[in-house]
């Protein structure tokens, strides 16, 4: 199996190359994937979140022989975001897996950051409003979705390598 990744700031690529070492898997990017995957050879697809929908798995579902499928977002994993995944993402039966990434305001274009911050104003505005009611969980996560942050961890690949371990 070969994990290919596609990512916009880094966070997937992190995971992806964490995945490959921890595995042993050969890992390349999508836009070089059609060179360096065989014919029929299985891939393990991980891509950033956009809306919900996993970015270039359509690509990857059309060129590849998908085995399983990773979407990385800002949220904290959750049965709604799986939920959401699943209904926004056409896998052909692949599992779908989440992981949570990080959020990277400056390696973004104004378009990306001004549709973050539509899509995250009402949890952030209530954030600000508990003021120094907020626990110090809502402090980092306030602070997360205004400066930007990183939730990759060797330790959130577990479910995965557990999986890649079975299949």
């Amino acid at each position: 199996m070969v994990v290919v990744y596609r990512s916009n700031t880094g966070f997937t690529k992190e995971y992806a190359e964490m995945l490959g070492r921890a595995e042993k898997l050969k890992v390349c990017p999508l836009s070089e994937a059609q060179g360096r995957v065989g014919p029929g050879e299985l891939i393990f697809y991980m891509g950033p979140l956009m809306a919900g929908h996993i970015t270039g798995i359509d690509q990857a579902m059309k060129q590849f022989a998908v085995k399983g499928v990773c979407g990385v977002g800002m949220s904290p994993a959750s049965p709604q975001v799986m939920e959401s995944l699943a209904k926004a993402n056409y896998t052909n039966g692949a599992p779908i897996f989440y992981l949570q990434g990080g959020w990277a305001p400056k390696k973004v274009g104004w378009l990306k950051r001004r549709m973050v911050g539509m899509a995250t104003k009402s949890m952030r505005e209530s954030l600000r409003d508990k003021g120094g009611r907020r626990t110090p969980e809502e402090d980092k996560q306030l602070d997360f979705l205004i400066h930007g942050g990183s939730h990759v961890s060797f330790e959130n690949l577990k479910e995965i390598q557990d999986w890649m371990r079975d299949a």
